[in-house]
């Protein structure tokens, strides 16, 4: 074989072989792109079992973080009731007695404390206060005053608005000593007096006189008199509820619902009612619906600050 021949077949051989080793090394570079590749995908998309329970055990720790949130939020509840704990107190009174025996009589017999607000200068006005006071009742005077309007009576001994200070300040004494063991007042009507600030001073110091508390009744909407005694640090307090202004048992029993909800949020309640015997049956079947709602039935001596 000439040279030249030789020659020529060892450069084929040599192209042959670069090119046999070029290819193997694109198909070596395209299986570790490949791999790469996948590699990227899987982190892009974390499918492995492993990733999962990752996955699962950062879910599970959130679970419990909320758990020991919740407890902290129990705690806080725990805390808050400690701070806001309460006995709700209600204190019922029953006005304009003096009138009859029958009802009266009925009112004494709750087995629990009713104040018994009688008005002076009645034929069974000390009778009353006698019977009341050996049912252990507290007795108040329900102390006539004047009314805006001119038509209603407020009844004998009532406070007028003409009168002078010492003829108010008389009017009032002889209240208070028409019938024994009286340790409070509330105002029987009364509007017109109640909003003047002079005359309820002048009654007030004689209330305190004979150290005696003081209930405003709130005939008006505008009355100052339970300020002027806290004014003159005079234990006081108002009305929350009227049970009976209407004589129907319906709406007797709609505003000791009303008693009920005002002691829940407020945690004090002064009901006045008054000598009717539909208030009685209300009183004798509801009341103890209070108590297993977790109210405090008091004598309103204990709520007068």
């Amino acid at each position: 074989m000439k040279k030249s021949q030789r020659e020529i077949i060892n450069i084929t051989a040599l192209v042959i072989i670069l090119i046999i080793a070029f290819n193997i090394s694109n198909l070596f570079n395209k299986s570790i792109k490949d791999e790469n590749n996948l590699r990227n995908t899987q982190n892009a998309n974390p499918t492995t079992t492993n990733e999962i329970e990752l996955e699962v055990k950062e879910f599970e720790e959130t679970i419990y973080d909320s758990e020991q949130y919740t407890d902290l939020i129990v705690n806080d509840l725990s805390s808050s009731e400690e701070e806001t704990n309460f006995s709700p107190k209600v204190a019922f009174i029953i006005d304009d007695l003096g009138y009859e025996t029958e009802v009266a009589k009925k009112m004494m017999e709750l087995e629990f404390p009713v104040a018994l607000s009688i008005l002076p200068f009645l034929q069974y006005s000390e009778f009353i206060a006698e019977e009341g006071r050996k049912n252990n009742q507290e007795i108040m005077l329900h102390l006539p005053m004047e009314p805006n309007n001119s038509d209603a009576d407020p009844g004998p001994g009532a406070i007028k608005s003409y009168m002078s200070e010492e003829e108010s300040r008389q009017a009032v004494r002889d209240c208070i000593l028409n019938f024994p063991y009286i340790i409070g007042v509330n105002n029987h009507m009364g509007s017109k007096i109640t909003e003047d600030r002079e005359i309820m001073k002048i009654i007030l110091e004689e209330i305190r006189e004979y150290n005696l508390f003081f209930i405003d009744s709130i005939t008006t909407k505008d009355s100052i008199a339970y300020e002027v005694a806290q004014e003159m640090e005079i234990k006081s307090a108002v009305r929350s509820v009227f049970l009976d202004n209407e004589n129907d048992m319906e709406y007797i029993k709609g505003q000791m619902v009303d008693v009920q909800e005002t002691a829940l949020r407020e945690g004090e309640v002064i009901a006045i009612g008054h000598s009717r015997i539909n208030t009685f049956y209300v009183l004798k079947r509801m009341v103890p619906e209070l108590i297993k709602a977790g109210i405090e039935i008091v004598p309103v001596s204990e709520i007068v600050k």
